[in-house]
């Protein structure tokens, strides 16, 4: 070969190597992107406006009213026509004495209802329940008549206080049950329905049970249950 040849061809050569050996070197305009870690606390947007949180104006916690229990002294069979009266009743359909015997006096028709009521049930079903009686064809007063089974027994057999005031509340919301139930069909145009809710203090007389705490019971119940707000509490004058 030619020296001046064999000169070009290694200037040649020299000059393909330089090439490759630049051609390994990362290229500045591919180098690999440089991970970063997201920031955890998000950047607000200044200029974005604020979202209201539609509960801020909710209550936590919603109060619903309780039955109003007023008191006064007078004659409870003296109410006006459609009154509801309510007293407490035993479960085995005895009105023999109390209150309960004067309800028997002055709605016998009621009584037979009841009583008839207590047969067919077991006290086990009846306790903490109620019933409603509407006025019968003997009632010249057109009053209804309320029964809360509070005990299963009278007597010695009564139930204990406390098992008593367990019983009243049950009993009491489902009679405001069947009042609404009552007065609802009446709407309908079924006749004259419950005008207004009158009782004795009940549980106080042969079940010895404090009235306070039959009261406290009792204003404890949410109003709503039949359209009934209050109870108008009778009793006669003491002296």
């Amino acid at each position: 070969m030619a020296t001046g040849t064999l000169d070009s061809w290694i200037r040649s050569e020299q000059s393909n190597t330089s090439k490759k050996r630049k051609s390994t070197k990362p290229d500045d305009n591919h180098m690999p992107l440089k991970r970063t870690k997201p920031d955890p606390t998000p950047k607000l947007n200044s200029d974005a406006p604020a979202k209201s949180n539609p509960d801020s104006n909710q209550t936590t916690s919603a109060t619903s009213a309780t039955l109003k229990v007023t008191e006064e002294t007078g004659d409870l069979f003296a109410a006006p026509p459609n009154t509801l009266l309510i007293h407490a009743c035993n479960c085995t359909g005895s009105w023999s004495a109390g209150i309960a015997q004067a309800f028997k006096l002055h709605y016998p028709s009621a009584y037979q209802t009841y009583s008839n009521h207590c047969k067919a049930t077991d006290p086990e079903n009846l306790i903490g329940t109620a019933q409603l009686i509407p006025p019968q064809a003997d009632s010249t007063s057109k009053h209804f008549v309320g029964c809360l089974f509070t005990s299963r027994h009278y007597g010695r057999r009564k139930d204990s206080p406390a098992s008593i005031l367990e019983a009243t509340g049950p009993a009491m919301r489902d009679l405001l049950r069947l009042v609404g139930e009552f007065n609802a069909k009446v709407g309908d145009g079924d006749g004259e329905g419950v005008g207004e809710v009158w009782m004795c203090r009940v549980n106080s007389g042969l079940f010895r049970v404090p009235w306070a705490k039959t009261r406290g019971v009792l204003e404890g119940i949410d109003v709503g249950v039949g359209g009934v707000e209050g109870v108008r509490v009778v009793s006669l004058e003491e002296g």
